[in-house]
């Protein structure tokens, strides 16, 4: 199955196009300060921004992470005043969206729920070389973002990182016990301190935290059913109806990534 992988930002991006509400581009030092962002990519009329109640949010570079209003637009200059000081001037690095309906905070958590919703329909490729065995040890916690276990193998030699088909772990040496711990069998298997376990198996997609979180559900389907969980109020206040209930028949069918057929379900 074919492996997708955008962060945060990018998925927004979608969204925002998705419902109509998207203008982005570079701001640039011309006249900047730490309250007015200089913005050659927009070309409406004095006013416009701050009349229509637009929010200016950065999302790469100096300010990244930072939302606020727009309170002045004066095009001859291209300088959009904000609300409040940023801590430091946006610069060329800086990259924005502005967007007018929805807030980023309210975007962001349409496209979390709709990760959640999916749950462990689509689940991830997980590989995970971390736990290193101990002498006398058969008991080791888990790494926290692994849900399914399918194979584990044992490192050829120690810090060589070479994992080979003839050390793989019979499924009858190790079992998974609560909470979230690997348990070795010591009847069957004999631990070699300072060597690697690979563990393989799969994971559920984390909800996104920050822009370059990464995300790794198809994002034609997550765009469309975040759609569904955006505010109510703000759909239907403007005119965005008809496109919510597209959205809702289109993320009817759920894309689905289900484990291997031989694994082990993590205990919590």
């Amino acid at each position: 199955m074919a492996q997708y992988s955008n962060t945060l930002d990018v998925i927004r991006r979608y969204l925002l196009s998705a419902v109509g509400d998207l203008l982005y581009g570079d701001l640039g030092t011309t006249g900047a300060t730490t309250t007015k962002n200089y913005a050659p990519f927009l070309w409406q009329a004095d006013d416009y921004y701050n009349n229509h109640k637009y929010h200016v949010y950065i999302y790469a570079g100096t300010n990244i992470g930072v939302d606020k209003r727009v309170t002045d637009w004066d095009l001859s200059a291209f300088l959009a005043t904000v609300h409040s000081a940023y801590a430091a001037a946006c610069n060329a690095t800086s990259k924005a969206e502005m967007h007018r309906i929805f807030t980023e905070a309210e975007l962001r958590s349409a496209i979390n729920l709709a990760i959640n919703h999916i749950g462990e329909r689509y689940l991830i490729d997980f590989i995970d070389v971390s736990t290193t065995l101990v002498a006398d040890t058969h008991e080791y916690t888990l790494p926290s973002n692994v849900s399914h276990i399918t194979r584990i193998t044992t490192e050829q030699t120690t810090d060589s990182g070479v994992f080979r088909n003839q050390n793989i772990i019979d499924v009858r040496s190790w079992d998974l016990i609560s909470p979230r711990k690997l348990k070795l069998d010591a009847r069957y298997y004999t631990v070699s301190a300072g060597k690697d376990l690979r563990i393989e198996g799969h994971q559920m997609q984390a909800t996104a935290t920050a822009d370059t979180s990464v995300i790794k559900i198809p994002p034609d389907w997550l765009v469309e059913k975040a759609i569904t969980f955006l505010p109510l109020n703000k759909i239907e206040s403007n005119a965005l109806a008809a496109r919510y209930r597209a959205a809702v028949l289109s993320s009817a069918r759920e894309p689905t990534s289900l484990p291997a057929l031989q694994y082990r379900r993590v205990i919590e």
